[in-house]
């Protein structure tokens, strides 16, 4: 091998090996994590769904943040398609206050984040009010009947107004 090919083989495998290491490591997809309610109670109970990708057959979570055990498989969770697992879990009535995060890894490599909200009363009410059993026939007929009336009476106003304008 002559001196010339020489260096340009050195040169390009020394450029090829600096290219590599200036280049960030191929990170993994993120899963997706959701915690619902995403505000628990100390004691009470909440759900972790993780969609993961499609080629994923289990995921696991560490509960240690929250103070629950350190692996948790997730359970398969058909509804959500293909790579979707969720398990409920219970917040240990000894976890203090604050915001937890937990780390789901998936077999697939996918990795993903979801906050938990442990707080002294859960999450805050919310609800209760007229829509909460959905619409009510009593309200709906009270505001057509509104309706109506405002209707007739722009009517009414708007005739006033059209017959004495032409009766100057």
């Amino acid at each position: 091998m002559g001196t010339s090919l020489r260096r340009a083989v050195l040169t390009a495998a020394t450029g090829a090996a600096l290219a590599a290491l200036a280049l960030p490591p191929a990170a993994h997809a993120a899963a997706d994590v959701t915690v619902n309610p995403s505000a628990v109670a100390p004691g009470g109970r909440f759900t972790l769904a993780a969609y993961c990708g499609a080629t994923a057959t289990s995921a696991e979570v560490s509960g240690t943040a929250f103070g629950g055990p350190s692996e948790i498989t997730l359970n398969p969770f058909t509804d959500g398609g293909p790579g979707a697992f969720n398990a409920e879990l219970t917040v240990p009535a000894t976890t203090l206050p604050g915001t937890y995060q937990l780390s789901v890894t998936c077999s697939d490599g996918e990795t993903g984040t979801g906050t938990l909200v442990v707080s002294p009363t859960g999450a805050p009410a919310g609800g209760g009010g007229s829509t909460s059993q959905g619409p009510s026939r009593a309200l709906l007929g009270a505001g057509g009947g509104l309706l109506a009336a405002s209707g007739v009476g722009a009517f009414l106003m708007l005739r006033r107004r059209y017959r004495g304008h032409h009766a100057a």
